[in-house]
């Protein structure tokens, strides 16, 4: 054990000192209880020998600031003194100490005591050991949000050490809202006993000590102790689980190679469309001459040609427009609040113009390719998805066999 020994007394305490040593123990050694205090912020001990007598500072409040200073692990404090009194025995317990010895010091009383104390310092060290190597983040807070307890899985999680927040208000790892929230919610859950997260488990937003804010999920459970009201918070991050998911979302809804919506996200926004009943025009797009590439210069060609023509369209389009790969060389954009046949004129010859120009594909000259585009409106070329698509694709062959390379608008 690492054992700090208050005593102002070097001939008292060289017998000791040296007992200790000879039995294992790491002695620090101090002569007063302001140093004794400091010692233990410095390097919180196994176990404190603490004189009742000393200059500067007595055992007697030392101890009690050394009880007021939060801490992941319960340090045993053992006065020694040579009164006997109850009355000093009592002011010394109720000041945070956990047992006596009585001077003259009897090595073997103290041996003895040693053992017991190191016994429950096993236990203890079981038990944090259990905690400190679970996966999940375990926090406790008392009644007044004030935070108790911190695993090491919850110093990895957000940052922190124990040393910066214990004591602390544990909405210092809550981001806004729930951060000036945090109080009120807890002061009206003990007056009304009606909980929101407590004794259930869902996923909220978390604050690192970088300020970075991150998905975890949060289980609260509440424990009635001789300590009073205490909250047992079990916290796991789910940043990967929530970046996996999002790229699921995403694969499922986008075209792996050019990144744009794919025909599943397409439906789902056409229906949102014809849904909303507001106007809007739907261009259905070819490629022309995109087969002779990937014939001529190989698949490799043909797909730096598709991801270029995605990025064409992106940009020759509004931000809230949308633009989707069906498949091959078969790509709609939908135009929301578009109810002319001007505004859609316009944009096909942005497309087509864009789509026109030559295309590094890897090949030993540029690729050129056109587009066949046949457009529709809503609802006036049809008031329903399959409709108004088939009026945009009956449109875009009708741009093929007029000679490829222009917009039709459907009649």
């Amino acid at each position: 054990m690492h054992i700090l020994f208050a005593e102002d007394s070097r001939m008292l305490a060289a017998p000791v000192i040296k007992m200790l040593e000879r039995d294992g123990h790491r002695v620090t050694h101090v002569l007063n209880g302001t140093a004794a205090l400091e010692a233990f912020v410095a390097q919180a001990p196994d176990l404190v020998l603490m004189d009742v007598e000393m200059p500067e500072m007595d055992g007697l409040e030392a101890t009690r600031k050394i009880r007021a200073i939060p801490s992941n692990k319960w340090v045993p404090i053992v006065m020694m003194t040579g009164m006997a009194a109850n009355s000093d025995l009592i002011k010394g317990l109720e000041a945070g100490a956990d047992d006596y010895l009585f001077k003259p010091v009897d090595f073997q009383v103290l041996v003895t005591l040693m053992r017991a104390k190191q016994r429950i310092l096993d236990l203890q060290s079981s038990y944090f050991g259990i905690l400190d190597n679970v996966h999940e983040g375990i926090l406790t807070i008392d009644a007044h949000g004030l935070i108790q307890r911190f695993n090491r899985a919850a110093e990895r999680i957000f940052g922190y050490t124990p040393s910066e927040v214990l004591g602390q208000n544990v909405n210092m790892l809550m981001p806004e809202p729930y951060h000036a929230q945090h109080d009120g919610y807890l002061a009206n859950y003990l007056s009304s006993r009606q909980p929101k997260v407590i004794g259930t488990g869902r996923k909220v937003q978390g604050r690192r000590k970088n300020g970075e804010t991150f998905p975890m999920h949060l289980a609260i459970s509440e424990v009635e102790s001789a300590l009073g009201v205490q909250f047992i918070g079990l916290v796991r991050d789910i940043s990967q689980e929530e970046e996996d998911r999002l790229r699921i979302e995403h694969l499922a809804l986008h075209d792996v190679l050019t990144g744009l919506a794919n025909r599943a996200s397409f439906n789902q926004c056409l229906s949102d469309c014809v849904s909303a009943g507001q106007p809007f025009a739907l261009l259905f797009i070819d490629i022309d001459g995109f087969k002779p590439v990937n014939d001529q210069y190989g698949h490799d060609a043909g797909d730096a040609v598709l991801v270029a023509l995605a990025q064409r369209m992106r940009h020759a389009v509004a931000g809230r427009d949308f633009v989707a790969r069906l498949g091959g060389d078969e790509f709609v954009v939908l135009l929301p609040e578009v109810a002319s046949a001007t505004a859609v004129e316009q944009v096909a010859a942005r497309i087509l113009s864009k789509v026109a120009e030559p295309i590094d594909c890897g090949a030993p000259v540029s690729c050129r390719v056109g587009a066949s585009i046949g457009a529709a409106l809503f609802p006036a070329n049809g008031s329903s998805e399959e409709s108004i698509l088939h009026a945009a694709d009956n449109a875009m062959y009708q741009a093929k066999r007029a000679g490829k390379n222009r917009l039709v608008l459907a009649g």
